[in-house]
């Protein structure tokens, strides 16, 4: 089982743009964490038999409240610790939780 080349984190949405595309270009899988914990290590492995990447998102961790229609944009790497003393989010008690993982049921 081949084990991970490098992490890479990018710090913005861009740089996850690029990484993609020149992964793709070169034939390089390319998972995605999104920044959270990883309590089994499954991101440091993979069953392809190729090298990989791994992009971890926990440097896009941004989260903008619109107070007006009571939604949220929330960045991939955020995690599920609170944010706001106003608004709550359904999560669990683990805050260490990445967000792309929790709402994409990989958490």
């Amino acid at each position: 089982m081949p084990k991970l080349g490098f992490i890479f984190t990018p710090v913005q949405e861009s740089h996850v743009q690029a990484s993609v595309i020149c992964s793709k270009k070169l034939g390089i899988n390319l998972p995605v964490r999104s920044g959270g914990h990883d309590y089994q290590g499954l991101s440091y492995v993979s069953q392809i038999e190729k090298p990989f990447i791994l992009i971890d998102l926990s440097r896009l961790r941004q989260v903008n409240v619109d107070i007006k229609d009571n939604s949220a944009w929330v960045q991939a790497g955020a995690t599920t610790e609170s944010q706001s003393k106003i608004h709550g989010f359904l999560a669990g008690l683990c805050s260490t939780l990445g967000i792309g993982g929790h709402i994409t049921g990989g958490a």
